[in-house]
């Protein structure tokens, strides 16, 4: 029977003793039965990873950006805050409606938000934008998968745009997953020099 291995930053096992570690966000660890209880369901596990409620950082808090659900909202077409004038709140923090918390979204709403601050800072009306998601996964080297979405502003969110984005095929060829992985690698050149450049 596989051993069942919690992180230090989960569970512990202690030499000869039932040790139980209660979570913040209402997980408990019993590694004498190797379970783990949420409140959906208990779990066995050979290896668990217990990942903390997720919200904005402490920083959105002490701007005042953050509302009671721990995210920020924000207008959609220039990303300003809806609790604090003149501040802008951009990736994972954001309430961007249907839009996904990814690299690919954030460097796209940071681009989105410089227009719309660019806009107003010349008193003019931001345009409306439309934002463009793609998230790669490598499979292996010469094998891509992709999902893609575009959204727009709609009733105050980002809203999916009827028809567009999708997933790649299921039953895709070879060549098609090696063209994947090219565009995989090559997104993640373009990012990492456009945020380190």
């Amino acid at each position: 029977m596989p051993r069942t291995v919690f992180p230090s930053s989960a569970c512990s096992r202690r030499r000869g003793s039932s040790f139980t570690r209660d979570f913040s966000n209402g997980c408990r660890c019993r590694t004498a039965t190797r379970t783990l209880v949420t409140d959906f369901a208990t779990y066995k596990a050979d290896v668990a990873n217990v990942i903390p409620p997720q919200r904005a950082g402490r920083i959105a808090e002490i701007a005042g950006v953050s509302d009671q659900t721990g995210w920020c909202p924000i207008d959609p077409i220039t990303f300003e805050s809806r609790l604090q004038t003149g501040i802008h709140v951009i990736g994972d923090a954001a309430i961007a409606g249907a839009m996904p918390k990814s690299a690919f979204g954030a460097n796209a709403e940071a681009k989105v938000c410089a227009a719309g601050i660019a806009a107003l800072l010349r008193d003019e009306t931001p345009s409306s934008p439309k934002l463009i998601n793609t998230c790669y996964s490598l499979v292996a080297p010469d094998y891509g998968i992709s999902i893609a979405g575009v959204y727009h502003p709609l009733n105050g969110r980002l809203a999916d745009v009827e028809g567009a984005g999708g997933l790649s095929p299921a039953e895709a060829p070879p060549d098609f997953r090696a063209l994947e992985a090219s565009y995989a690698e090559a997104w993640f050149r373009t990012i990492t020099a456009e945020t380190f450049a």
